[in-house]
């Protein structure tokens, strides 16, 4: 139920291996770029100096970024995005700074997404290095995770793990998990 204010970066990546890691057989034909035939795509959302929320989405598409950016931003926010005309609809009812990447462009001015981009390598690493291989139906319980991980960075070990169990049930079944 947090609500983000202030400086928000919004930007988004894709979750998936790499076509040229595959095997000649496996490899998915016209996949490169934003296509997501092969790769799943998730919103990142990160107010500065603060927390960061993170949202599997089904494209990237103006219709599935609106609806999370206004559930989890604040109307009152200042948002910093790139070029994708994914949030030309949220750039109309927030004040909106673009830095335009594909010109080369990364910061104009306190207009940059390097924090959210930040994020996303830490993700990204993190999968690559921990778990190998994450499942479509499983995503969001991974970026979770890493959202945790990095929205509790400046408290001690002991109070990350005891704000951990604060907020688990007690009991937890084996069909509970798998469900």
């Amino acid at each position: 139920d947090y609500k983000l204010d202030g400086e928000v970066e919004l930007d988004e990546t894709f979750v998936g291996g790499k076509n040229k890691n595959r095997h000649k057989n496996k490899k998915v034909r016209h996949s490169q770029g934003r296509s997501f035939k092969d790769k799943t795509p998730v919103l990142g959302m990160l107010q500065r100096g603060g927390k960061v929320v993170c949202r599997v989405v089904k494209s990237t598409s103006k219709k599935h970024l609106t609806a999370p950016i206004l559930r989890t931003v604040k109307r009152t926010a200042k948002l910093f995005t790139d070029e994708w005309c994914g949030y030309d609809t949220v750039g109309k009812i927030y004040e909106r700074k673009i830095v335009d990447h594909g010109k080369g462009q990364y910061v104009c001015g306190d207009a940059y997404t390097n924090t959210i981009e930040g994020f996303w390598s830490g993700l990204k690493r993190g999968i690559i290095g921990i778990y190998h291989k994450v499942s479509r139906k499983h995503l969001c319980r991974y970026v979770n995770e890493f959202v945790f991980r990095y929205n509790t960075r400046k408290i001690s070990n002991v109070e990350r793990f005891n704000l951990l169990l604060c907020n688990t049930n007690y009991r937890t079944t084996y069909q509970d998990l798998i469900k």
